[in-house]
């Protein structure tokens, strides 16, 4: 069974305090006397506007006429300059006192002064509360306003912004009109001062000589390619002057730290190019007058196709013994992807028992050409090399180079004084006919050498390729 709710009628008739059936009382509305005294009925307050008070959302707030007439006549007085506000003058942040518009008379001025002269015309109290409310910028709730303590400058949110001072110049010489002219440079305020170059003192010496070793051990994991020039050249650098009257002391800082590093070799360390991996034992048949094996040979080797961009074939050293072991059916597949005749020059090392030598072929020339640092001559390798080519250019197809060659022995070159350098003299011999330079170079360059291939091996690239026998 459905119960009739009492209709509008029935309710307005109702007291405020009678209670309904649902048990709660229910006011009725009495509509406002005055929309800013309340309904009950005191006289309107003197001295100030009428504020609704309505419930729901608030409406934004319109701006009175007399606000707008007080705002044109100011901007018809013109231009009013503003000073620049310093950050340091802003003494506090406070809020505004009505969220709904009012005015902000908290202003020094408004107590002090009871006119203002706007045009040459005096205002009255009330004319001056008009312009100083159109200065103000209307502020909701929430906002804040900045209160200058200069009792001239008006706050007005309409200025011109201005940066502060810690503001830096910077930002404008980024700008293209601001940058220097090429070649000149603008030095930043900001900026600090340029780092003090290393104490030119024995102490200072001797960290920079400590740095530099730890650099090269971690480089290299080894002193073997290390001389004392070295250290003095980085130290010439580093104090921009000639240190070599403290050759002493940089001997003597070089031996104690190489002493204290020879208990933690690094055995780890390995060296990785193309198909070549080199160990530090591998490495270490380069220090002193140890004899330098296949895998130092022919990597080296493959550093200089590499430079000369494979206008030069470098053939492992392993070949000439799979040849003579297996004929040319055993080698047959090691030019699948060369073509030895479009070659500028074919470097073959030959390692005949306890002993390197080399074999070269020129090809334009159509010379086989023997190079031995003690001077022997192997005259059944060269006739197997002949044997190999003459088999690679029937193969090929190469009618031109199946005859007309020639064997070459070479007795003008430098020559060996011991009975350890003689892989050193082919790597040498390499390098110098891969890059058209003369054999210069000596048994007294060998140290040298050995270290300057030590280091061309780690950095996996040759080095001072012009000349050679030069010290890098």
């Amino acid at each position: 069974m459905r119960v009739p709710a009492p209709n509008r009628s029935d309710r307005a008739e109702s007291g405020s305090g009678e209670m309904p059936e649902n048990g709660r009382s229910r006011r009725k509305r009495v509509p406002k006397t005055c929309d800013c005294c309340g309904p009950n009925g005191k006289p309107h307050a003197p001295g100030h506007e009428q504020i609704s008070k309505k419930r729901g959302r608030k409406k934004k707030d319109m701006v009175s006429q007399e606000e707008v007439a007080a705002e044109e006549v100011v901007s018809t007085s013109g231009v009013v300059t503003l000073d620049p506000v310093d950050a340091g003058t802003v003494s506090e942040m406070e809020e505004a006192p009505s969220p709904r518009g009012k005015p902000d008379f908290s202003r020094t001025e408004r107590a002090s002064e009871g006119a203002l002269e706007v045009n040459g015309s005096e205002n009255s109290d009330h004319d001056t509360e008009e312009l100083s409310a159109s200065q103000t910028p209307m502020k909701g709730p929430g906002e804040s306003s900045l209160t200058s303590t200069e009792p001239d400058v008006p706050a007005r949110s309409d200025a011109m912004e201005t940066e502060p001072a810690s503001w830096s110049a910077q930002a404008s010489w980024d700008h293209h009109y601001c940058k220097p002219p090429a070649g000149e440079t603008r030095s930043d305020p900001a900026d600090g001062p340029a780092p003090p170059p290393a104490e030119f003192t024995t102490d200072g010496i001797v960290d920079c000589i400590h740095e530099f070793l730890e650099q090269f051990y971690g480089k290299y994991a080894s002193f073997a390619p290390l001389s004392d020039t070295d250290v003095l050249l980085h130290l010439n650098k580093i104090f921009q002057s000639d240190l070599n009257d403290r050759m002493k002391l940089i001997t003597a800082e070089v031996s104690k730290f190489r002493a204290g590093l020879a208990c933690a070799p690094m055995h780890f360390f390995q060296v990785t190019y193309n198909k070549h991996t080199l160990t530090l034992d591998d490495l270490s048949t380069l220090d002193d007058q140890n004899w330098v094996n296949d895998q130092v040979i022919n990597m080296y080797g493959e550093l200089i196709m590499e430079a000369t961009n494979h206008k030069v074939h470098f053939f492992n050293s392993f070949f000439y013994r799979q040849f003579v072991a297996k004929g040319y059916e055993g080698v047959r597949r090691w030019t699948k992807k060369v073509d030895l005749f479009s070659k500028t020059l074919i470097l073959i090392p030959l390692h005949l028992e306890i002993h390197w030598s080399l074999i070269t072929v020129d090809v334009s020339k159509q010379n086989i050409n023997f190079y031995d640092s003690q001077g022997i001559l192997f005259k059944f390798a060269v006739d197997n090399i002949l044997k190999y080519i003459l088999a690679e250019a029937k193969e090929k197809k190469q009618l031109v180079f199946q005859k007309g060659w020639k064997m070459v022995v070479n007795k003008a070159i430098p020559q060996q004084k011991n009975d350890n350098d003689c892989g050193v003299f082919v790597l040498e011999y390499c390098k110098c006919l891969a890059f058209l330079k003369p054999l210069l170079f000596t048994q007294e360059d060998m140290p040298r050498v050995r270290k300057r291939i030590y280091r061309e091996l780690c950095d996996c690239t040759l080095s001072d390729r012009s000349s050679p026998d030069t010290h890098t």
